[in-house]
């Protein structure tokens, strides 16, 4: 049998089609762990290889798409990654003899265990086991597959390169756009996978055959390398609670055809295709030439330049203030546009609206800027959490925001849904606030927006240096300014200030006037995040309320006086709802 690469230089290759769906048909009940079947039940395995092969398929898969000790975890065999992986290699290496090549198939990590904050060396690690594994059971090529998430990817592909010598496909699920779900276009994937090594790229899994066609002809023009695709049979239905992939085999097979006519060097299935949608494709393009592509010209992805933002704008001797404005409990927005007119006559020039703050049910935040940013011509900032949304919701919303004209948004994780009054609610976090911001980075990018992203900064600790390395990963992703939580020492300010100065971010400094003894004792022993120290608390032990305020005000403008040359600006909150008392500051300053 001729070297992998020499053959898909002289003809097309057909790939086999879905595990899952087919072991699912055969009666295995899809919570059993498929991939434990390499040991329990390798006779099925094997049968299904042969099905495949019988098809007209030049390579088939080893049956360990979630065979990674993140996946198997699941079903407590996170123990066994080697024995399950050596097993499937050699199952697939029985059944293709010398007739056709074995890839062994490498998929992402659980999302449980991506929450976990795994850092690169432990996802290393983690697919090292695997693709070691599958090497030393025989395989002739890793397929990477399935990815979503560009950075592991390219992690799993530099463990392909570093500790094996076979060749590497790398796999992307694009979406409509061609983007992934994590918003990357494809011409970051093709210069990421590239610079990497990939042998082949490719796409599978997501759409169907017809809907590739546009991934298939762009990659085509951003690259030289041999392409694969793996199509879906089609979108799934719901039939009876079950999914359901009804594409037939003679559409499979014919738009098969117009993707090898469009540069593809790989064919075969994902979800849903068995070995009669196979059969269909061999029976037309097995040994077929490989389809003389256009020549190439260096295509240079476009560089969108913003212009400069309200955070890089100083006027000499001002004061650069971001003040929060609380979106109402109901639909009502008078009150708002009001307060935002006040603010505006006051000096503020940008404005911030948080997000359901404490998990309180308030209007949306993106709904709240957009009206106000209209009616008021300020410039907003609406807070964006990741507690709320997956990712097709994340996008929609953010693609949205920008339709409304809003250009700043600052990315946070969401107060935890304990904390609010709604015991129904469930938090979803498809992504964690580094992946949001970087979700938005890669929104940039691959589709020109003009928009900052924002994060938010916890200094009111003893010891920051995790907090400073946490926001470290935040500009790694693509933050542009920070805001941080109150801070009520000027010394403490200034040892932060300090701590973060190496990043080279804009820092607005959070400001948050107090009102009386109370409110100082609650936000200090009640409200995460905030730490009043104890000679404020006792200048805030005054008995009328209206000298409490002042006092409140005057300690506000000396930490704000005390630290100006140090940040860059200061985010402004106006206690319990008072926005007079945030005017009176602005008027000060």
């Amino acid at each position: 049998m001729k070297c992998f690469l020499e053959s898909l230089h002289e003809k097309i290759l057909i790939c086999d089609g879905a595990t899952g769906t087919m072991l699912y048909a055969r009666g295995i009940d899809p919570q059993h762990c498929y991939e434990y079947l390499n040991i329990e039940q390798p006779q099925i395995i094997e049968d299904l290889h042969r099905s495949y092969l019988d098809a007209g398929a030049d390579i088939i898969e080893t049956n360990t798409f979630a065979a990674n000790a993140s996946q198997l975890a699941k079903f407590h065999y996170e123990k066994l990654v080697c024995t399950i992986n050596e097993a499937a290699a050699k199952i697939a290496r029985k059944a293709a003899g010398q007739s056709a090549y074995v890839a062994g198939s490498v998929g992402p990590l659980d999302k449980c265990s991506i929450d976990q904050q795994l850092s690169d060396q432990q996802i290393y690690d983690i697919y090292k086991e695997q693709a070691l594994a599958l090497a030393q059971g025989g395989v002739d090529i890793l397929m990477l597959e399935t990815f979503s998430n560009l950075e592991h990817i390219k992690i799993a592909l530099s463990v392909c390169k570093n500790e094996t010598s076979l060749p590497v496909i790398a796999q992307m699920i694009f979406l409509d756009g061609l983007r992934t779900g994590y918003g990357n276009s494809i011409h970051a994937i093709v210069d990421a996978l590239t610079e990497g090594g990939a042998d082949i790229i490719g796409a599978n899994c997501g759409n169907g055959p017809a809907a590739l066609h546009d991934v298939v002809t762009r990659l085509a023009e951003l690259t030289d390398k041999y392409i694969s695709v793996l199509p879906n049979a089609g979108y799934p239905q719901i039939v009876d609670g079950r999914s359901m992939y009804l594409t037939s085999p003679e559409y499979f097979a014919f738009h098969a055809q117009e993707l090898v006519s469009a540069g593809v060097n790989i064919i075969g299935g994902c979800c849903g295709t068995t070995p009669e949608h196979i059969r269909l494709v061999a029976n037309m393009l097995k040994n077929a030439a490989p389809a003389p592509r256009p020549r190439r010209e260096i295509q240079e992805e476009a560089v969108f330049v913003q212009p400069p933002a309200f955070f890089e704008k100083k006027s000499a001797g001002a004061a650069s203030v971001i003040v929060e404005l609380l979106p109402p409990k109901q639909a009502d927005t008078e009150k708002l546009i009001d307060a935002a007119a006040m603010l505006k006559g006051s000096g503020a020039r940008v404005l911030s609206f948080p997000e359901n703050p404490l998990a309180q049910v308030r209007m949306s935040s993106i709904a709240a800027a957009g009206i106000v940013k209209q009616t008021t011509k300020m410039e907003a900032i609406f807070h964006y959490t990741c507690r709320d949304r997956n990712l097709i919701g994340l996008q929609s919303d953010l693609l949205g925001a920008y339709a409304l004209g809003l250009r700043y948004v600052l990315a946070v994780t969401g107060d935890a849904v304990s904390l609010g009054n709604n015991p129904e609610a469930s938090p979803v976090y498809d992504v964690d606030s580094i992946k949001l911001v970087k979700l938005i980075d890669n929104m940039k990018k691959s589709l020109h927006l003009d928009m900052r992203i924002g994060v938010a900064f916890n200094p009111n600790f003893t010891d920051i240096s995790g907090q400073v390395k946490r926001l470290g990963r935040k500009v790694e992703a693509g933050a542009e300014f920070v805001m941080t939580q109150p801070m009520f020492d000027a010394e403490k300010v200034l040892g932060m200030c300090d701590a973060v100065k190496d990043l080279n971010i804009p820092i607005y400094l959070g400001i948050l006037p107090l009102v009386s003894k109370r409110n100082a004792e609650y936000l200090h022993n009640e409200v995460p995040g905030i730490n009043i120290p104890e000679h404020i608390r006792e200048r805030m032990d005054i008995e009328d309320k209206v000298k409490a305020r002042i006092e409140g005000i005057a300690i506000a403008l000396e930490i704000m006086r005390a630290t100006r040359d140090a940040v860059n600006g200061f985010y402004l909150i106006s206690p319990l709802h008072r926005y007079e008392i945030s005017a009176a500051i602005l008027k000060e300053l």
